[in-house]
């Protein structure tokens, strides 16, 4: 039986749902175009810039063709089976629910995403979050460790993922450390992670630019612009801004 295709133009609530997993979930470029963005800003500490997976890679991981994810992300064709539903959900790191039901709204994507551990939201914030500006390199287990007054074996095990108790106060501390709310890594609200996390991957697509024209008054004008957008949302969410 040939898999029905959309021909009224609408693409469907799944390929819209695709095509939010693409926008939201991405991937740091390769280590030869980081490489070059070194070079284009001169900035040997340039956060690795993140895009979209292309379709061949997807295709690659779920066991499918470059040109079928195509067909899925567009709407030509809207009727996978539940079995490569799931490798897409698995692959994009997304509950399959918000793929396989129709009543969840596409915007709904941050509550379905799959909750990462405190090992990867402290090494987020190492990542994400550098000490004095974008041209600095991250900071270190031993500059964080002597900074909240704990021993550096600490940091590192909760790092390596061989702590993964490491206890309320050193979580505390860590979050107020990289000026986050504490709940970000003691919580497990689903919606309050993903606005972090969000917030958190727009610093990191904005310092490039804030390397590159760090002396351009038009371009300081937008990143100040975009930050205040950002924190009078979060004011208006009644949760403190990153």
């Amino acid at each position: 039986m040939a898999t029905p295709s959309r021909q009224d133009g609408d693409p469907g609530p799944l390929a819209a749902k695709i095509q939010a997993l693409f926008v939201r979930q991405l991937r740091p470029v390769s280590d030869h175009q980081h490489a070059r963005d070194v070079a284009a800003t001169g900035n040997p500490h340039a956060p690795r810039r993140r895009t979209e997976y292309s379709h061949s890679a997807v295709a690659r991981a779920i066991g499918s063709t470059d040109t079928y994810v195509t067909q899925l992300r567009y709407g030509q064709r809207d009727n996978p089976n539940l079995k490569l539903i799931q490798k897409l959900a698995d692959f994009f790191r997304v509950d399959v629910s918000y793929l396989v039901k129709d009543e969840v709204p596409v915007g709904d994507l941050p509550l379905y995403l799959k909750q990462p551990s405190v090992r990867d939201r402290v090494n987020n914030l190492f990542d994400k979050i550098r000490p004095s500006g974008p041209a600095e390199p991250p900071y270190t287990d031993d500059a964080v460790a002597a900074a909240i007054g704990v021993d550096v074996a600490q940091i590192r095990r909760v790092r390596d993922g061989s702590e993964d108790d490491p206890g309320l106060k050193l979580l505390q501390a860590l979050a107020e450390h990289f000026g986050v709310p504490a709940a970000y890594l003691t919580d497990t609200d689903a919606k309050l992670i993903a606005s972090v996390s969000e917030q958190l991957d727009l610093l990191a697509d904005l310092m490039p630019m804030a390397a590159r024209r760090l002396g351009d008054p038009s371009s300081l004008s937008v990143l100040a612009a975009v930050l205040r957008h950002v924190r009078e949302r979060d004011t208006e969410a009644g949760q403190p801004p990153v």
